[in-house]
């Protein structure tokens, strides 16, 4: 089931997820970090990780799944000495496969409950 609020202003649903994934930053010498993403959808993500980021940071992620994302970090929710919250917005998805279905239909078939 999407997760849904009363003040949603997502274009795209988002669903719970809890997959780990390692993580890349762009411009950063910080080399690969692990997280784990929270939900997810067609245009973003929420994931929590040790690892510092800023707002605005390009982001590489690899999951278990076949799907290759980028996108920029655009929320931060600090964590203290546990891992923080952010939320992603996606500049690019898709597959590493041309014959996989779109990646709005393989999310939504694959975290939908």
């Amino acid at each position: 089931m999407a997760l849904k609020t009363t003040e949603e202003k997502r274009r795209h649903p988002r669903f719970p997820a809890g997959i780990s994934m390692v993580l890349f930053i762009r411009g950063r010498n910080v080399g690969r970090c692990k997280g784990e993403i929270l939900d997810l959808s067609v245009g973003g993500m929420a994931f929590k990780t040790r690892a510092e980021l800023e707002e605005g940071s390009s982001l590489f992620l690899k999951i278990n799944i076949p799907l290759e994302i980028r996108g920029e970090v655009r929320h931060i929710k600090a964590g203290g000495a546990l891992a923080h919250r952010y939320g992603v917005h996606f500049h690019k998805i898709g597959f590493s496969s041309a014959d996989m279905k779109r990646p709005a239909n393989f999310i939504a078939a694959k975290f939908q409950k």
